[in-house]
C-alpha cells in the first residue's frame, strides 16, 4: 500500500477533494448550512482561487488528497487580491451580499451575517487591523487533515512545505487563527513553535493578548 506524501496543490486535481476535507473537519460548531457554505468562501476557495502556488495538499498515495496546508505568504497584498478578484466571483444568490434581507431566519443569524460580511470584505485575518504585527508575521494559512491521517508526523511535513514555501517568497513571519477551544490544535502549533500573538486585540475585554471573542491568534517566526 502507497504511503501518504505532500505534493504542491494541481487546481485540475485536487478541487473537490480539498474541498471534501474542509467539509469533514470544519469545526463542529459550523457543521450546517449555510455556515458550511460560506465557511468554505473564507477558508478555503480564496486561497485554491488567488495563491494555489502557496498551497499543498497531503495525498494518500493514490492521488486522492485527505489533508492540505493553505495560505498567503503576504496577508496584505492577498485581501487587496480578494477583493479585486475572488469577490466579483462570489454568486450573490448563494451568499447574500451585506445589508440585504434574505427572509431566511438562517441566512439572518447574526454570526452567519458576520461571515457574509467577511467574505465580500475580504476578512482573512485577524491581524489586518495591526499593520505593524502584521509586517513581523505576514503570512498567514489554514490546515486540515481528515482524522484517519492525524497523529502520524503528516501535518508537521504539510506545514514544512507551506513554511518554506512563503519563506522563499520573503515572508519573516507567520501567523494562523483558530477556535480558542481547539486544544488539540493549540498543542500542535505550540509544538512546532507557534506562540499567542502579543497583540491586545479586543480592547482589552477578555484581559489576555492575541484574542478576540472565540478566536485565538498564534505566531511564529520564521
Amino acid at each position: 500500500m502507497a504511503s501518504p506524501f505532500v505534493r504542491p496543490y494541481d487546481a485540475s486535481l485536487d478541487y473537490t477533494n480539498g474541498l471534501n476535507v474542509f467539509l469533514t473537519t470544519i469545526d463542529p460548531s459550523l457543521n450546517w448550512e449555510p455556515a458550511r457554505t460560506i465557511g468554505s468562501h473564507l477558508w478555503y476557495k480564496p486561497y485554491t482561487t488567488l495563491t494555489p502556488g502557496t498551497c499543498f495538499v497531503l495525498d494518500d498515495g493514490s492521488g486522492r488528497v485527505v489533508g492540505y496546508c493553505i495560505g498567503a505568504a503576504n496577508t496584505a497584498s492577498f485581501a487587496q487580491r480578494w477583493r479585486n478578484d475572488f469577490t466579483p466571483m462570489v454568486d450573490s444568490n448563494l451568499i447574500p451580499r451585506p445589508g440585504v434581507r434574505t427572509g431566511d431566519a438562517l441566512m439572518e443569524r447574526e454570526d452567519i451575517k458576520g461571515f457574509r460580511s467577511a467574505v465580500y470584505g475580504a476578512e482573512c485575518s485577524m491581524l489586518l487591523p495591526w499593520p505593524a504585527v502584521l509586517a513581523e508575521y505576514p503570512a498567514h494559512m489554514h490546515i486540515d487533515i481528515l482524522p484517519e491521517f492525524q497523529r502520524r508526523g503528516l501535518g508537521t511535513l504539510l506545514m514544512n512545505a507551506f513554511l518554506q514555501a512563503v519563506r522563499g517568497m520573503g515572508a519573516r513571519g507567520v501567523h494562523l487563527d483558530m477556535v480558542r477551544t481547539n486544544t488539540a490544535g493549540r498543542a500542535f502549533y505550540t509544538k512546532i513553535g507557534f506562540e499567542i500573538c502579543a497583540q491586545v486585540m479586543d480592547g482589552g475585554a477578555s484581559g489576555d493578548p492575541g484574542v478576540d471573542g472565540i478566536v485565538m491568534t498564534l505566531v511564529k517566526a520564521l
